[in-house]
């Protein structure tokens, strides 16, 4: 799905440009997609993890998926801050803890009680944050369903406390692992071909549309609950319908080269706008710009950081589904006994 992941990496851009669209931010609703996109892209991970030591592959994994693209654009980052650059969330001294917060990435999703915002190198990676803790979690509850429905009930229960006040509907209803937990989940579910599934999902996007509805129609806005209502309803059905794409020939091809910006755009855009903002191009009206350097800069990272890394410690996934594999081998000793 890299060509929907680099059209979300883009709207966040547009957002942090102070670009909305029908006096909506368009890159809250794509963090929403992007969270229901994780928890579909580890669950398959999982599935195709190898037999033994399928912890520690997972997690290296997704170590070797973030980081190195990461430090790339942090020292990026530091660079222009060490030459000047202005802005908001580099507007304070550093003390040893926030260049941990830094290094660390989820810390950064508790700015809101820290105030680590005022010195995040990388705004965007507050949601960064967010994956990571459900990367943490994840492996535990595909291993138990039962804990995963009741984790999602415990995020569904605490997002909607925040949709009706009584949380602070921003941090917890879109930033917090806490209330948007449900929403990875539900991405775990897509592809499953099972009943229970596919009805949790109708259900979710049911009452995302109702919801949402409500919310357009009427006065009832408190900080990004539209957006994050939209997110759900037009996020489902497009990773429904790229998951029902082609994986071969030239649609391949244009996905994974776009797949490979995606991550470096979404990361470097912040650094780009300093830099262009120091040299005078500054403005929404210079979006186009920001993509561009952007793009061009994750092209260049990825060719000379991500992919040789990859390529020599980034283990391949097994050809076979952990679930078949464990279905032939129990079909294998059937036929023996």
């Amino acid at each position: 799905m890299g060509l929907l992941r680099l059209f979300l990496a883009s709207l966040v851009l547009l957002s942090h440009m102070g670009i909305s669209i029908a006096g909506l931010n368009p890159g809250v609703s794509a963090v929403i997609v992007f969270y229901m996109l994780a928890g579909h892209v580890v669950s398959q991970l999982w599935t195709r993890r190898p037999l033994h030591g399928s912890y520690q592959w997972f997690y290296q994994d997704r170590l070797w998926r973030i980081v190195p693209l990461y430090l790339f654009a942090l020292a990026f980052a530091i660079a222009l801050w060490g030459f000047g650059a202005h802005s908001y969330f580099i507007s304070s001294s550093p003390e040893l803890s926030d260049w941990l917060a830094n290094l660390l990435i989820i810390p950064l999703n508790y700015y809101v009680y820290t105030g680590q915002d005022t010195f995040t190198l990388l705004p965007p990676t507050w949601s960064l944050g967010v994956e990571l803790q459900f990367y943490l979690l994840v492996p535990f509850l595909l291993n138990r369903p039962r804990f995963a429905v009741g984790a999602a009930l415990l995020s569904f229960a605490v997002f909607t406390l925040a949709q009706c006040g009584v949380l602070n509907t921003d941090v917890f209803g879109y930033r917090l692992l806490a209330g948007v937990g449900f929403v990875f989940l539900a991405g775990t579910l897509l592809g499953k071909p099972d009943r229970l599934s596919q009805s949790g999902l109708a259900l979710l996007w049911l009452c995302s549309v109702i919801y949402g509805t409500w919310l357009v129609s009427g006065e009832h806005h408190l900080p990004y609950n539209t957006e994050v209502a939209l997110g759900v309803v037009l996020g489902l059905p497009l990773l429904v319908v790229f998951q029902g794409f082609p994986r071969q020939g030239l649609w391949q091809t244009l996905q994974r080269r776009a797949g490979e910006l995606s991550y470096g755009v979404f990361l470097l855009h912040f650094p780009c706008i300093w830099l262009l903002e120091m040299l005078g191009f500054a403005g929404p009206s210079k979006a186009w710009l920001v993509f561009v350097l952007s793009a061009l800069l994750a092209w260049l990272a990825h060719a000379t950081v991500e992919r040789p890394l990859w390529k020599k410690f980034r283990l391949k996934l097994p050809t076979t589904p952990i679930d078949t594999a464990l279905v032939g081998r129990q079909k294998k000793h059937r036929v023996g006994r």
